[in-house]
């Protein structure tokens, strides 16, 4: 079961209540409690704190830091990272949605502060001081430069990725940007062995990174001309595909006096800034979907109220109908029954004055057995009639 508390009321409580305590009041390890708290950057009290409580003495209580870019204003407990805003509460259709509270800086604010903290990127000519997504893009390469040149006939297929000189200024270009979010708290991921796109994780979203040739297709092998590419190939680079938000640029490219390489520290404030404005709009986005949520829990249960209205209604008119048609039937059953015993009389009456009477004990036995007919079918006398009435 997923719980949300508010940061700052995640803070007051912790600070109050022992983790253990807490943990095992929502179903959690205190391990894992404490994890997420961290994750967070909510302090929580040191060993021997309530021990020291307890005893009177004073005790000192970390302040609560600002929260991080990209990290969510709620802390929730018992949901996965992939689906951190993806379930709704059970008593939804009962509770009041209140819309999300304005954040306390403009998105513009935060640039500003972020592009304050963000040190100047310059690239260096060389990778000798590679991040790891580089340097594993690098040592995958050395094997297939090997086999290449090694090779009497040189095969595509076996072309190493990063060789030619455009590619050299890409990589030099991703590893300052890299190094850089690195530094500012954002983790930086790829996948693929010849990636066009990276990820880099601002709080709890990622961030998508493209620096390339705009036109280039990436797959697992390329053309001879790609391995000589030069330097002077056009370099562009978007972040979330442009789906970022207005206030950031998210675009950038290669113009005669004015390269990508310059423009990689504003590109940086950007990238960590867009996790932190993905982050406001999927708390946005959050509380719509629980409002069409609602909604939409309401209509189907109106539907599914008049459907089972409508349902008791039928049945009550086919119970009704049901009613009915026993009456007639029992009332023709008595019609049948009064007739059968009509029917003796008169046989019983004329066999007295017949000129040939059948035997007495013939007639007996007979009218026995159809008066015990009569009987039967009889709803009076069974009491069958009365069943309507349950």
């Amino acid at each position: 079961m997923q719980t949300n508390f508010l940061r700052e009321a995640l803070y007051e409580i912790v600070w109050t209540t022992p983790v253990k305590t807490l943990a095992a009041e929502h179903k959690i390890s205190d391990v894992a409690f404490a994890k997420t708290c961290k994750q967070h950057q909510i302090p929580l009290p040191p060993r021997g704190h309530w021990a020291k409580l307890e005893a009177g003495k004073k005790v000192y209580r970390q302040p609560l830091p600002e929260r991080a870019l990209g990290m969510p204003r709620e802390v929730s407990f018992g949901a996965s990272r992939w689906d951190y805003y993806g379930s709704a509460p059970k008593n939804l259709m009962e509770l009041e949605l209140i819309p999300p509270r304005p954040f306390d800086e403009a998105l513009s604010a935060v640039r500003d502060k972020v592009a304050k903290r963000v040190k100047r990127i310059s690239v260096p000519r060389d990778l000798s001081r590679a991040h790891p997504v580089v340097r594993k893009l690098l040592e995958a390469d050395a094997p297939r430069r090997a086999k290449y040149w090694a090779a009497t006939y040189k095969s595509l297929y076996d072309a190493p990725y990063f060789d030619s000189p455009f590619e050299q200024r890409r990589l030099r270009a991703l590893n300052s940007l890299f190094l850089c979010l690195e530094q500012n708290d954002a983790r930086v991921t790829s996948s693929g062995k010849n990636p066009h796109e990276f990820y880099a994780r601002v709080g709890l979203i990622d961030v998508v990174i493209s620096i390339d040739d705009p036109k280039v297709e990436r797959t697992s092998w390329h053309a001879t001309s790609d391995i000589a590419k030069s330097a002077s190939g056009t370099l562009a680079v978007m972040i979330n595909r442009g789906s970022v938000t207005e206030e950031l640029q998210s675009t950038w490219q290669d113009k005669p006096n004015d390269k990508i390489e310059s423009h990689l520290t504003e590109i940086a404030v950007n990238v960590l800034v867009a996790g932190e404005s993905a982050c406001r709009s999927k708390e946005l986005a959050h509380y719509e979907w629980l409002v069409r949520r609602k909604a939409d829990l309401i209509e189907r249960s109106r539907i599914e109220r008049e459907k089972a209205e409508q349902a008791e209604r039928e049945r009550r008119v086919k119970d009704e109908q049901a009613r009915v048609d026993r009456l007639l039937s029992e009332a023709k059953a008595l019609r049948e029954a009064q007739e059968i015993r009509a029917y003796v009389a008169s046989v019983k009456a004329l066999n007295e004055t017949s000129h040939e009477p059948i035997p007495e004990t013939d007639i007996a036995s007979w009218a026995a057995w159809a008066l015990e007919q009569a009987d039967r079918i009889d709803p009076i006398r069974s009491r069958r009639f009365l069943s309507d009435q349950a």
